[in-house]
């Protein structure tokens, strides 16, 4: 639909592992079939798992055909799940760095490094390139990725000097889930470590719908209900999480692949029960 007004207008895509992935796409296709197309943003942000379908939006793939991808087994994806050591790093990361994004992510980085995946690089590069739909960078997708070193966040473009496919792995680099990703002299991790979703890097656009497959907030820095309270203070933002369809259907481990078809049927149909509040602020 033509925006009349030119009022900019933006999209944003959480981390939620391989079943975030599912239900975004679910709920990006049933927005689509309810006559709400979202690939018309200015701006589509994606972290981690909201890289992958970022990427897939941002293209202007079909969704109905990414949609019935997750309907069958994806041979090249790996069931992993965290284990006792990795889940105590990682609170004792937020605990640590109280406030301070950057110490967060400086810890998590450093996780990465002496806690290392046991997934080689070459099945994590085989399970990005079975996400991607597309290896040419969108003109309108931003990605984010943390640098392990100094734990700034960063966004990451077509102006970036790298390839789509490094973005997106290093934007999904899991600490002691998936190995860290080196390029540019810098290695990188998960940008979702500090905030799952960095719903506030929409700041300055009219309309943003912000979908966010893990929303609970962790530690003491601003979670994605924090930043979308603070966007609508200067713009109409919409915040759309699982619903508790959506949640059972998404199982226990977001990165178990076999939950994938479940999770995308819940996200289609909680996208057509919430059609239309999104229509009011995207159209």
């Amino acid at each position: 639909m033509y925006n009349e007004k030119h009022e900019t207008r933006a999209v944003v895509l959480g981390g939620g592992g391989v079943t975030g992935i599912a239900w975004e796409i679910g709920m990006l296709t049933g927005l689509l079939h309810a006559g709400i197309n979202l690939a018309d943003a200015d701006a589509i942000i994606g972290t981690s798992a909201g890289s992958f379908v970022g990427a897939a939006l941002a293209c202007q793939y079909d969704l109905t055909k990414l949609y019935e991808s997750q309907l069958v087994p994806n041979t090249a994806e790996v069931n992993v799940s965290t284990d006792i050591l990795t889940k105590f790093l990682w609170i004792r990361a937020v605990l640590l760095g109280g406030s301070n994004p950057k110490k967060i992510g400086k810890m998590f980085g450093d996780i990465a490094k002496k806690h290392p995946s046991k997934v080689t690089q070459e099945i994590r590069q085989s399970v990005v390139k079975s996400r991607l739909v597309t290896t040419e960078w969108p003109s309108n997708l931003n990605v984010t990725a943390i640098n392990a070193a100094t734990g700034d966040l960063h966004i990451l473009n077509k102006d970036s000097g790298i390839s789509l496919l490094e973005a997106v792995s290093a934007s999904g680099a899991v600490p002691g889930i998936w190995p860290f990703i080196s390029f540019g002299g810098q290695d990188w991790i998960d940008g979702g470590m500090v905030s799952s979703t960095n719903a506030h890097l929409a700041s300055g656009f009219n309309k943003v719908i912000v979908l966010s497959p893990m929303p609970k907030r962790h530690g003491f820095v601003p979670g994605v209900k924090n930043d979308v309270a603070e966007l609508q203070k200067s713009a109409k933002a919409s915040l759309i999480i699982p619903d508790g369809n959506s949640i059972v259907a998404m199982g226990k481990n977001r990165y178990d692949p076999s939950y994938a078809p479940s999770s995308v049927k819940a996200g289609y149909e909680q996208a057509i029960q919430e059609a239309s509040s999104i229509r009011e602020i995207w159209e």
